[in-house]
């Protein structure tokens, strides 16, 4: 996939209380599969050894560190929503990768108002490890997830669909999503064993705002 520029968008940084310039784009390039393999793994790898050493690897210690998703490949994943026509999203500040996303807009809504309309749906979404406040005890940036979410919607108003999106949620990040996001919690999904959450397009509305 050919790589696209999206903007140039500001992020907080927590640790020096400044604002910092990062990068949006469309398509994962090398630079993702490295800042990945080289930054982010290590330290999801670091993290999970610890807690395996300790006697801790349990889902509710992976919930409550923030670790529910590090053990995903994201540059297999992006290989894989590449053939299937998905779409991959990268944050990226200071020449480092700090927030990916594969969001595919061929979904259809279950939420009541839009249930069977299309809806963009969010298969997958991370934010680096350094960023995350239960992780590590000084967090770098804040709004990294907050501006991909931003993408998922853009993507969803240009195909049309008036900035439905939707997706399953990790449960450490359900009230995230629930909250800041404000999207509806449509509760648990047997099939996936997540609950699974819409924005209608007054959410959408409401959230870009």
């Amino acid at each position: 996939m050919i790589r696209r520029f999206i903007g140039t968008y500001d992020l907080f940084n927590r640790q020096s209380g400044s604002l910092v310039e990062c990068h949006l784009y469309e398509g994962f390039a090398e630079n993702n599969t490295s800042d990945f393999l080289t930054l982010w793994k290590p330290l999801f790898d670091r993290k999970r050894e610890e807690l395996t050493a300790a006697g801790l690897m349990t889902p509710e210690n992976l919930e409550a560190l923030s670790l529910q998703d590090a053990a995903w490949n994201w540059p297999l994943k992006a290989g894989i929503a590449s053939l299937k026509a998905m779409a991959t999203f990268v944050v990226e500040a200071e020449g480092v990768t700090e927030g990916l996303m594969i969001a595919a807009p061929y979904g259809f809504a279950r939420e009541p108002s839009q249930d069977g309309l299309p809806l963009t749906y969010i298969e997958l979404l991370s934010t680096a490890p350094w960023n995350r406040a239960k992780l590590v005890p000084q967090p770098k940036y804040k709004g990294v997830g907050r501006l991909l979410m931003t993408a998922a919607v853009s993507l969803s108003l240009e195909e049309e669909q008036r900035g439905r999106i939707g997706l399953h949620a990790l449960s450490g990040a359900s009230e995230w999503y629930r909250g800041a996001c404000g999207m509806s919690d449509l509760g648990y999904d047997e099939d996936k064993k997540m609950d699974y959450f819409e924005m209608t397009e007054a959410q959408a509305s409401a959230f870009l705002s």
